[in-house]
């Protein structure tokens, strides 16, 4: 990671500088999106208290991050069952001969 650097950024109406080693854009993404977010469950809850609509955003991306990790481990395990059930298909063919290959005059035939 590089060295620290301040990145101002502005979240529901107040600016902040903060130092982030992350790309300063990136930074200010994810500052966006915080703000999006923010804004969308202030809306929704009526809420003026910042305290609460703050806890009340924590939670919500937070149950995201969780669904999509689950879902990635899901995916991860997914591929891990595929990749088994490709590797004993291949091992049950090699141990019958599927595969068969001869070298003639620096030539591979298949």
């Amino acid at each position: 990671m590089s060295e620290s650097q301040p990145v101002k950024i502005k979240v529901y109406g107040r600016e902040y500088t903060i130092k982030s080693s992350q790309d300063p854009q990136v930074t200010r993404d994810y500052a966006a999106y915080i703000d999006s977010r923010i804004r969308e469950i202030a809306h929704k809850s009526g809420s003026f208290d910042m305290n609460f609509i703050t806890v009340l955003t924590m939670l919500q991306i937070t149950h995201e991050l969780f669904v999509l990790k689950k879902q990635a481990e899901k995916d991860g395990q997914e591929y891990d069952r595929v990749m088994d059930n490709l590797l004993e298909k291949l091992d049950a063919s090699m141990s019958k001969g599927g595969v068969q290959t001869k070298i003639i005059d620096d030539k591979l035939d298949v």
